[in-house]
């Protein structure tokens, strides 16, 4: 690839996990695409990234001086940024080989007009089994996005830094969905498009949040009601169809609280 061709910024907050940020930060460094920076950002850990930081000399290292969260850290990783695209990277998954390089192209070549970010498909372990989750989707996805999760994987999507920007990136004060939350402002204002092959990969981690479900129900309680004028300028119908929908949610995480994980699953597949 080009050096010349536009630079992206692969940012990937960090707490607790060196033995996995190593594999997020290797995916990162063996891109194909070479106009590259890769940006840690560590929220405050007890484990020392010493060793890490002189293994890996061309990476950025930032240092939150507290624990301030995953989207503080992808915030700040945005500010410190210097590229025209930015990829996120949670420190558990990782991403194959072509990926930047495909979307990259596709961002030149798509012919979806005021496109603001594209995605592609994922291999999802996060269950014990992989799932290939696939992100077919293209043009204005703001109607899809308010009545749920159109697009999967954060780690999935190349994103215009300007767009970011101009949305106001991720809100801290949400305790889950926040890539979620994220999709729907940047869809409200720009289109998406897609590469149509798996490149990235998601892993199952001890504390991640898709399991924490005293979090999930603070975070969609709050989403809900953050976007509720949204709702409501869709029409009425809308408006109930989203408030029924978060009382169904509320009651599968209370099942997964009360029964476990197996027991939630089975009422996403069901």
């Amino acid at each position: 690839m080009d050096k010349n061709r536009s630079k992206v910024s692969i940012v990937i907050p960090t707490y607790n996990r060196p033995d996995l940020l190593r594999r997020a930060v290797e995916s990162s460094l063996n891109q194909t695409y070479s106009n590259i920076e890769v940006i840690v950002v560590d929220d405050h850990s007890d484990h020392d990234l010493n060793a890490l930081i002189k293994e890996y000399p061309s990476v950025k290292f930032y240092q939150n001086e507290d624990n301030k969260g995953g989207c503080y850290s992808r915030n700040r990783g945005i500010s410190e940024s210097t590229g025209e695209y930015i990829n996120f990277l949670d420190d558990d998954d990782e991403l194959l080989p072509d990926k930047i390089g495909l979307q990259v192209q596709k961002f030149r070549e798509s012919l979806v007009d005021n496109i603001g970010f594209v995605t592609a498909h994922t291999e999802d372990n996060r269950s014990g089994e992989k799932v290939i989750k696939t992100n077919r989707v293209s043009g204005n996805m703001y109607r899809k996005l308010l009545t749920g999760y159109a697009i999967s994987g954060i780690e999935t999507m190349l994103i215009k830094k300007e767009c970011l920007l101009e949305t106001g990136g991720f809100d801290d004060k949400l305790k889950s969905s926040q890539e979620y939350d994220l999709m729907i402002r940047l869809s409200e204002k720009y289109n998406v498009d897609f590469v149509d092959r798996v490149l990235s990969r998601e892993y199952r981690s001890r504390d991640q949040i898709s399991l924490n479900f005293e979090k999930k129900m603070a975070g969609a309680r709050y989403l809900f009601q953050k976007h509720d004028l949204r709702y409501r300028e869709v029409g009425p119908f809308f408006w109930l169809k989203m408030r029924l929908k978060l009382r169904g949610l509320i009651c599968r995480f209370y099942i997964g609280k009360w029964f476990g994980e197996k027991a939630y699953r089975f009422t996403i597949r069901n």
